[in-house]
This record gives structure tokens, C-alpha cells and sequence, in this order.
């Protein structure tokens, strides 16, 4: 990737925030979508915001929206296991992400596979038909 292109990929955030800016059902995520890029250690962008400046919602966006990155298929890699993913988050949570958030997320996700095993999965007790 360019410079050039790099550049414009950093302003998506900026951009996307200014066009909430203008559409009233969305005004109460303007932040949120500007600051999703931020780090935790403020070597983040649009506005190099650190540790708890960083709106909260911003803070989860950046953690979910890294997980889905990193677990989906791109052009230009293979998608990450679900503990490959977690792994690298916790690897960047203090310096990239709010280790609150990455750590909350966590257990969210261990919450949510466990009710989906749960659903799928007959129980051991259950009689066979």
C-alpha cells in the first residue's frame, strides 16, 4: 500500500463521522465512529486520543471490529482461529486497546459460545430416540 493510499484509509473515520454528523437518528454515534481507530497508548488516529479520553463506545468498536478482521478471510490472508484472535488481543490490550474492554470481551464471547454449544449440541442425559 501507498502512502497515498494509506492516507485515505486513515480518513475514513473523519469522513464517516462527518456524514453522521448531518443525519439526526445517528448524531449520538458521531464520536464513536471518529475515535474507532484511537489506541489506548494514543499512537492511534484521527486525533492521537489516549487511555480514557477515547469515547467508551469507541473503545468496543475497536476490539470487536478488530476481531471480526482479523477471524475473516481477505484478499490478502487467511482468517485468524477464534484463539489465534484472542490471543493477539490480548497481546494489544494496554498499548492498542482498553484492556477493561478486551477482557470484557472475552468473556462475552466465551458467554456466547457456550449458549450456542449448548443449543447445538445434545446433552450427554438425554435419551435416544
Amino acid at each position: 500500500m501507498t502512502d497515498d493510499e494509506f492516507a485515505v484509509i486513515q480518513r475514513h473515520p473523519v469522513d464517516g463521522s462527518e456524514i453522521l454528523r448531518h443525519l439526526t437518528p445517528y448524531r449520538h454515534i458521531v464520536e464513536i465512529v471518529r475515535h474507532h481507530h484511537e489506541r489506548w497508548d494514543g499512537r492511534g488516529y484521527p486525533d492521537g486520543l489516549a487511555g480514557e479520553a477515547i469515547p467508551f463506545g469507541a473503545r468496543v468498536i475497536a476490539v470487536a471490529d478488530t476481531y471480526d478482521a482479523m477471524t475473516t478471510d481477505r484478499p490478502y490472508r487467511r482468517a485468524l482461529s477464534h484463539e489465534e484472535a484472542l490471543a493477539e488481543l490480548q497481546r494489544g490490550a494496554g498499548t492498542q486497546f482498553d484492556p477493561v474492554v478486551v477482557a470484557a470481551f472475552e468473556r462475552a464471547l466465551a458467554r456466547a459460545r457456550e449458549a450456542v454449544r449448548e443449543k447445538t449440541v445434545p446433552s450427554m442425559s438425554a435419551p435416544v430416540s
